[in-house]
């Protein structure tokens, strides 16, 4: 319970810093007294709406590996507390998926659900158990091959242990909903299947060459995480599910590109006519841009927000401007911050970070139920950005 106080100590402190109030004053004073009180009272504390707020923007403020972090204060935060039964979670799903999309504008938002209760052998109110909200299934053929997202194996198939049965299995067929309430699985909901108007897709093309688009190459719109952790002030809230928008490379460099994931460059690289022979003649490099001019171009004509990771890294460098000023020390993981590609032409390939992770206000990863050890534990020691 100590430790649980000058977490939300630390919170509240912060809280008054960014408002401008001295540290001092009346009203953080007797908030800190009644949260004292509540918690040697209940074990715990209730955030109020505000404090709800401003702590899941101050969490992505906070998020050592997100590059998008200078609109932190333009988070809009759904506060879902209050909602438990199967029906009123999905609504709040749907709802974030569309509100977040915005016609193409995307918001950057979170939903915020019911937090743990730390009683011993409780389990957590409501979790989703797809790592993103929309996402696309892999397939074990009998060949061995995967068809689809192969990150997305074995997910696919805990959803087929609970009957999911795709009505079609294709590269990019969308996962239903898993999610957990008090512990207990829920069935599969085809949430795209039943509103097909929430799978907001784009078709991606080349901007000149007509051939590419004989791959039939596509991606969602929106990256919507869905299976972290959000802790404010010591309060676990685990299900929480937050988005902002795609940073190109992304797409373009990894999702598609990676040979453990769709692997499209050798395919591109052959409709280039690129010479294959050998990796010195970059093939892989040319393959990888133009996939990524794809992308880009691509979500442009549709009207779907994007950033370019030039932009966004000229972004990030206002945002550690603006917090050297405020006197606010600059932490990140330069190994998340710094693009696939192209990393020396931009500004974060050049700069050092702070890579302590606050505990206090955080986004973290969190084990799944599905798992039967944590993926919390490295050789190193526990991971940082895990949470028990």
């Amino acid at each position: 319970m100590q430790d649980l106080y000058i977490q939300a100590e630390a919170f509240i402190s912060s809280m008054q810093q960014f408002e401008g109030r001295p540290s001092n004053s009346d009203k953080w004073k007797q908030r800190l007294n009644s949260i004292k009180q509540s918690i040697e009272e209940t074990g715990t504390y209730t955030h109020t709406s505000e404090e709800l707020s401003f702590g899941a923007k101050l969490a992505w403020r906070n998020s050592n590996r997100c590059i998008g972090r200078h609109f932190w204060r333009q988070l809009d935060v759904f506060d879902c507390r209050t909602l438990h039964t199967k029906e009123s979670i999905l609504e709040a799903l749907k709802n974030h998926v569309a509100l977040s999309y915005n016609k193409g504008a995307i918001k950057s938002a979170v939903t915020i659900f019911a937090p743990k209760d730390n009683t011993p052998g409780t389990p957590d109110p409501i979790r989703i158990l797809n790592h993103q909200l929309i996402r696309y299934a892999g397939f074990k053929n009998d060949n061995g091959k995967i068809l689809g997202d192969p990150h997305s194996l074995s997910f696919t198939q805990e959803l087929e242990k609970h009957g999911w049965q795709p009505s079609k299995k294709t590269s990019f067929t969308p996962m239903p909903w898993l999610i957990q309430i008090n512990g207990e699985t829920q069935e599969p909901y085809t949430v795209f299947e039943e509103h097909p108007h929430l799978l907001t897709e784009v078709q991606i093309e080349h901007p000149e060459n007509e051939a590419f688009k004989s791959l039939e190459l596509k991606w969602y719109s929106t990256p919507i995480l869905s299976d972290m952790a959000l802790l404010i002030g010591g309060i676990h809230y685990p299900c929480a599910p937050f988005n902002g928008w795609y940073m190109g490379t992304e797409i373009g460099a990894r999702n598609l590109a990676d040979e453990n994931r769709y692997d499209y460059l050798p395919q591109i690289a052959e409709i280039f006519q690129l010479d294959t022979k050998n990796n010195r003649t970059l093939w892989r490099d040319r393959a990888l841009i133009e996939l990524n001019r794809a992308v880009l171009y691509s979500f442009d004509r549709d009207n779907v927000k994007i950033g370019d990771h030039h932009a966004l890294t000229r972004q990030f460098e206002k945002f550690c401007e603006n917090e050297t000023k405020s006197k606010c020390p600059v932490t990140g993981d330069w190994s998340w911050l710094v693009p696939p590609i192209s990393a020396s032409q931009t500004p974060t390939f050049s700069q050092e970070f702070d890579p302590t992770v606050v505990q206090h206000t955080n986004f973290f990863y969190q084990n799944s139920p599905l798992e039967a050890k944590s993926k919390g534990e490295s050789p190193m020691g526990k991971c940082p950005y895990h949470i028990d």
